[in-house]
């Protein structure tokens, strides 16, 4: 059982996770500061798991608190409650939007490439 207690930002049950997450992104988006790498908010937590970010992160989207895009490397998050959003990363090199793996240029369906052999 997850122990939960009320954000005082939101005034909802949050976790402790949730609480600390949320409470750095919108910090980050207050500052204007770009939005904050799943290692940095796993060290915040106390997270051994390189998914635990990201589930709160996830969770807190779901609950409709921020709104989320995202791209290759970085994202950028919205605060629904301040309407504010984290900055662009400063190394972030494209605009275009995130592209499950396997969804790529250069996919098909059934996931086989054809090779031509003794084309060369």
């Amino acid at each position: 059982m997850t122990m939960r207690s009320i954000n005082p930002r939101t005034g909802t049950e949050m976790t402790p996770s949730e609480t600390i997450v949320y409470d750095e992104l919108c910090r980050a988006a207050e500052a204007g500061e770009p939005c904050p790498l799943n290692l940095d908010l796993e060290m915040m937590i106390g997270c051994s798991s390189s998914s635990g970010a990201p589930k709160v992160v996830k969770r807190l989207e779901q609950r409709g608190l921020i709104v989320v895009v995202r791209y290759q490397r970085f994202r950028q998050v919205k605060i629904c409650a301040t309407g504010q959003w984290t900055m662009k990363a400063p190394n972030q090199q494209t605009t275009s939007t995130h592209v499950p793996r396997g969804c790529g240029a250069g996919s098909r369906a059934g996931g086989r490439v054809s090779v031509r052999r003794g084309a060369l």
